[in-house]
């Protein structure tokens, strides 16, 4: 475990909780003004999960079914939890907080989209892809990513990186050429997000290779640098280089070398806090409203503060008592049914 990126997702995770807070009730983003990091903390995401897959499989033969099989073990549960709550809440004609919901059942189409991370709206908008749990849409990258990393850890070691970058990379530039698409699913698996994917490889192969070899001060500039790109100027490849700037800036080892519980345990329970939030929000909406009924910029910005809070500690709660477990029960399975399918064939 690398300290310090697990140090970064708790940052992205929060991020985005500060992005999605200033905006539930209305009236509080007006009051602060626009959030000085945006959307970027899914950049950062993007980034780390092209390092970490190239990273963890540096050393281990893993086979394409394998990797795959962990992957959806550590992202498919919790997602599906969720989603399925919301589902079940819709169904039931919507309950507090989300009892200002005016929709039907979602349809069984749109469930399993959902669920199976295919990339479509239930709103029926084309410029924007979001599943019925709306945070799913940077899922729907990952799961896609994960399938072509699986994919290529097939071929030969020297030639695994350099082919799956060229294939996003090549992805992207047919989606500048010959874009704007009519379909949805054309325009989506052609975004400039992919780009970030291989991003976080490349970084992992240089990181692998030559480790980090400047200063401590050099780093600090990069991410103090990172993130000013990241959050200052709206540019989608200035951001990209953002995000790749901070998350090598924090591989120099007397940043690894950092020691901080607190911080480590929202990193470990970043997906949690990154799936959740969403209904945390809504639930400390619905009572915040009916507390504080006036929109101030203190009462504003004590929502946020609160919202930044709780949703750390329901995140946390949510990771050890049901991500934690689901994932570490899935895994005894996954080992048990690879050894019994090992002594069959041996057999």
């Amino acid at each position: 475990m690398i300290r310090s990126i697990q140090y970064l997702r708790a940052v992205a995770a929060l991020t985005v909780v500060w992005v999605h807070a200033r905006y539930v009730i209305p009236g509080i983003g007006e009051q602060l003004g626009e959030p000085y990091f945006g959307g970027s903390g899914v950049d950062l995401f993007f980034v780390i999960s092209g390092f970490i897959m190239v990273v963890t499989t540096a050393r281990d033969d893993l086979t394409p079914q394998k990797f795959f099989l962990l992957r959806v073990i550590r992202v498919v549960p919790l997602y599906w939890v969720a989603t399925l709550a919301l589902v079940a809440c819709e169904a039931a004609g919507g309950c507090a907080p989300f009892e200002t919901s005016s929709r039907d059942p979602y349809p069984p189409m749109a469930i399993a989209k959902s669920l199976l991370f295919v990339p479509f709206s239930w709103l029926g908008d084309a410029k924007g892809l979001w599943p019925i749990l709306a945070n799913g849409w940077t899922l729907n990258y990952e799961m896609f990513f994960y399938a072509l990393f699986a994919l290529s850890l097939a071929a030969p070691r020297r030639v695994r990186l350099p082919a799956l970058g060229l294939t996003l990379g090549s992805l992207v530039v047919i989606g500048r050429v010959f874009g704007p698409f009519a379909t949805p699913l054309a325009s989506f698996y052609s975004s400039p997000l992919l780009l970030e994917f291989v991003a976080g490889m490349i970084l992992a192969h240089g990181w692998l290779r030559d480790g980090w070899r400047s200063g401590l001060p050099l780093s600090l500039f990069v991410i103090v640098f990172g993130f000013y790109c990241m959050g200052s100027l709206h540019s989608r490849p200035i951001i990209m280089g953002g995000a790749f700037l901070v998350v090598s800036g924090c591989l120099n080892p007397r940043i690894c070398a950092i020691q901080n519980r607190p911080l480590l345990e929202l990193g470990n329970a970043s997906y949690s806090i990154y799936l959740i939030h969403q209904f945390v929000l809504e639930a400390l909406a619905w009572s915040w409203t009916r507390v504080f009924p006036r929109i101030t910029w203190v009462s504003s910005a004590f929502f946020v503060a609160s919202a930044l809070v709780l949703c750390a500690v329901v995140g946390c709660l949510c990771y050890r008592f049901i991500e934690q477990p689901m994932t570490s029960q899935l895994r005894k399975l996954l080992k048990k049914s690879g050894g019994y399918l090992r002594s069959q064939t041996s057999s």
